[in-house]
């Protein structure tokens, strides 16, 4: 090695031990001489960029494959620790558990009320990230079993029997108006019906056991095995009778000479008309029928509205004089 060398290796390792040896003071001067002269620094950046813009996106490239490189090899080294962490607990899982348990009981015995407070947060922060999986269960659990909210009900009301009279009385005297209302729109609901002729609304629940038989029954049903000779059974059982084609046929015949007659009133028979007459003669007894036997009155015609599309005759000339 000659002087040469020898005087460039010392000067580096002056350069290392002192920039160790200063390290605090060298980063105190260059955070304050960059705050000092931030907008100096960000032109000369500027015009380095734009001088330099193929290395700089060269750079970037670069930098952006080291990032993503360093970020799958963070993500393969998460899985085989994942791996391996999944084969030890299901090598002896008794063990394993016996191992948790004794951990967890450790940090309780050391610090009860940062473990209670550390495991309320993390619970918390687990229903926050699934609450519409939480939901869905308890309305799963509920529809399956509704027996065992209405026990905890009945004994929450049993211990706070007064608590729910009061809040009962408040509740309907602030929102009677408002039950009122309803009231109202069911019977008026119940009345449209009535007139209607439909039948009255009623809704009513089952219980768990009711429900588990329907489940039971339509899975039995939807599950079962379809064989070729279940098929014929059911096309043959299921096929409609020669009579009811026979007569679709003779309807949908006696439709179509109807809407040719009434298309071509030159072709029209007095059979078109006869049957008019007896289609308008019936409806006139049904009339009289229903007035008869009706409790309310009938309701009033509606006014005919006239068709926004039919041409509108100009008016008759009044012999005046026009302007």
């Amino acid at each position: 090695m000659n002087k040469a060398e020898r005087e460039r290796r010392q000067r580096l390792e002056r350069g290392r031990r002192y920039r160790a040896e200063h390290a605090e003071e060298r980063a105190a001067y260059t955070k304050k001489y960059r705050g000092e002269h931030a907008e100096e620094i960000a032109a000369y950046r500027k015009r380095w960029r734009e001088a330099n813009l193929d290395h700089a996106r060269e750079s970037n490239r670069e930098y952006m494959r080291r990032r993503a490189a360093e970020e799958r090899k963070t993500e393969e080294r998460r899985l085989r620790k994942a791996a391996y962490s999944r084969a030890r607990y299901h090598a002896d899982v008794e063990a394993s558990r016996a191992k948790v348990r004794e951990y967890l009981a450790g940090r309780r015995a050391a610090d009860p009320e940062g473990f209670r407070e550390g495991k309320k947060r993390r619970n918390d922060a687990w229903r926050a990230r699934n609450r519409e999986e939480v939901n869905r269960r308890q309305r799963e659990k509920k529809r399956l079993d509704p027996s065992t909210n209405a026990r905890r009900a009945q004994a929450y009301y049993a211990e706070h029997a007064e608590e729910c009279r009061e809040y009962s009385r408040r509740y309907h005297e602030e929102h009677r108006e408002q039950d009122r209302e309803r009231s109202r729109q069911w019977r008026a609901r119940e009345r449209r019906r009535k007139e209607a002729g439909l039948p009255v609304r009623r809704l009513h629940r089952i219980g768990a056991e009711e429900r588990a038989a329907n489940a039971a029954a339509a899975g039995a049903f939807f599950g079962r095995a379809l064989t070729p000779e279940y098929r014929e059974r059911v096309r043959e059982e299921l096929r409609t009778p020669p009579e009811l084609i026979a007569a679709w046929e003779r309807d949908c015949e006696r439709f179509r000479a109807e809407q040719y007659a009434l298309k071509h009133p030159e072709t029209s028979s007095a059979v078109v008309n006869r049957r008019t007459a007896e289609e308008e003669r019936m409806d006139a007894i049904a009339r009289v029928i229903n007035d008869r036997l009706r409790i309310t009155p009938r309701r009033p015609e509606p006014c005919p509205q006239p068709d926004p599309y039919e041409p509108v005759a100009p008016a008759a000339p009044s012999g005046g004089i026009g302007l």
